[in-house]
């Protein structure tokens, strides 16, 4: 009886095809409109234009899935650590189909995933779109349904099904590897701190250390939004057309999930989900969404924002996960520059962004006896006690978590807390002040006052380096709350 009750309702689920009902301001794993992969590290191998490999051997892993029975495109773009845009190709999902993409084979094979549409994959032999459970030539199941499930994919010949007309031109993309020559170079020496031709100032990020400079350690470093779109299309989400021309949609229907591989082990997660209003009236002119930046505060993407204030649990190295913790830190800069285009602007002389480094308003730890410290933090007395960092002799702004993406371990300075283990509360809202000093000025500097949306990730690693543990931080406030908390009390300093 449960059995039967069991396969009705998944019978019933399956008919539906199409989105989930959003609930706007609650990030939940859950079918949404755009997806995102807060941080990736990937090794570069030596190549005979790149001929320094990188010591330490880490990948990343991520899947786009459809939720849907109509098919889609899943629009993938690469970011560096400075929120500059990299590269992007679109992804055809048929009906309830999966992609999976190793950035390891995008980076050091240029492979790019092979997908197509209908009208480029007649033969249904590059994106095949299935057959029902009862087909003959497939196994026997309780599913209803053609064999050949033509509602699924797209068809030159249904006016009922989506033809992507844009796909025409852009998929399949060819034979791997894509990637050649400045394209291969754009993602390689773009992701690791380096210009286009490799001997630039940085183009589009991949700075780790506190000075602003290249970690120079061969790792590509950075994050990767997921839209679903109404078409194949080569436009970066901080350009001028990508919302509000009708490319981009409000269907919750994508949801996928990653994994680093490091060292033969592992962590992961699912990518974040990043809900659209689907009727496209939740968010007003002035209300903070996630690609707000790039829509100049208008809303015009329809898609929540993230979280503002986070907790999370650590243990540095000795403690219970004696490998130690480290936060996988994704930020919104708040700043959109005018520098889209194939070079994106490498940014200036002085070799930063002009955003850089981010601040945060409050980093407070806990022990388990509820001892408070406050750090991350330039307002202190000198020579007063319980402060890490800054030296309470040197007056100087601390900056825990200064990129748009970075991993960050605890216990390194500046992010070193005074207990072997506890809990962080973390507020990473803070104010982008005036820009227009800068070379490459943001056009948005003030916007959204004090609140910004962000994610975490923690990492638990044992000292053997046989086991990690990744999850999401607690979400304490969203950025849709406008609230900006902050902890009071003898906080240690």
């Amino acid at each position: 009886m449960r059995r039967t009750v069991l396969l009705v309702a998944l019978a019933s689920l399956l008919a539906l095809g199409g989105q989930t009902f959003a609930e706007l301001c609650t990030i939940d794993a859950v079918p949404a409109a755009t997806l995102l992969l807060p941080y990736f590290e990937v090794a570069l191998t030596a190549t005979d234009d790149d001929p320094v490999a990188a010591e330490r051997n880490v990948d990343t892993f991520f899947s786009v899935n459809n939720a849907s029975a109509a098919p889609t495109v899943a629009h993938v773009v690469l970011w560096g650590d400075w929120s500059l845009p990299s590269i992007d190709f679109d992804i055809f999902l048929t009906g309830y189909d999966v992609e999976t993409v190793g950035l390891g084979e995008l980076f050091n094979l240029g492979n790019l995933p092979i997908t197509a549409h209908a009208t480029n994959d007649p033969d249904d032999t590059i994106s095949p779109h299935g057959r029902a459970l009862n087909d003959p030539a497939n196994a026997s199941g309780p599913f209803p349904g053609n064999s050949e499930n033509p509602e699924w994919d797209s068809s030159p010949d249904n006016p009922a099904n989506p033809v992507f007309p844009g796909c025409d031109s852009n998929l399949p993309l060819g034979t791997n590897p894509v990637l050649e020559g400045s394209f291969i170079d754009r993602v390689r020496c773009g992701h690791t701190g380096r210009g286009l031709a490799c001997d630039q100032l940085s183009c589009i990020g991949g700075i780790q250390d506190e000075t602003g400079g290249g970690a120079n350690d061969y790792i590509a470093r950075g994050y990767i939004t997921i839209d679903n779109v109404n078409d194949c299309n080569l436009l970066f989400p901080n350009q001028a057309g990508y919302f509000g021309s009708g490319l981009t949609n409000e269907n919750n229907q994508l949801w996928g999930d990653w994994f680093i591989v490091q060292d033969g082990r592992a962590i992961g997660d699912n990518l974040v989900s990043i809900e659209a209003d689907p009727d496209g009236q939740a968010f007003a002119p002035g209300d903070y969404t996630f690609y707000g930046r790039y829509v100049d505060g208008l809303a015009t993407d329809q898609r929540e924002p993230l979280g503002s204030t986070w907790a999370t649990r650590y243990f540095e190295p000795g403690a219970a996960f004696s490998g130690g913790t480290s936060l996988m830190v994704w930020r919104d800069s708040k700043c959109q520059t005018s520098v889209p285009g194939f070079n994106n602007g490498c940014v200036a002389a002085n070799g930063t962004p002009p955003w850089w480094p981010l601040d945060e308003t409050q980093v407070v730890s806990f022990d388990t006896q509820e001892d408070a410290t406050q750090i991350c933090t330039d307002n202190f007395t000198p020579g007063g006690g319980g402060v890490s960092p800054p030296d309470p002799d040197q007056n100087e702004e601390v900056f825990c978590f200064p990129l748009e993406t970075g991993r960050y371990r605890v216990g390194d300075a500046p992010l070193d807390p005074p207990y072997d283990f506890g809990w962080m509360y973390v507020n990473l809202n803070f104010t982008l002040g005036d820009t227009s000093g800068s070379p490459t000025p943001c056009s948005t500097d003030g916007l959204f006052g004090d609140i910004a949306q962000s994610w975490m990730t923690t990492e638990l690693d044992s000292d053997l380096g046989s086991l990690s543990v990744g999850f999401a931080a607690t979400q304490l406030t969203s950025a849709c709350s406008g609230a900006n908390p902050v902890i009071e009390g003898d906080l240690g300093n």
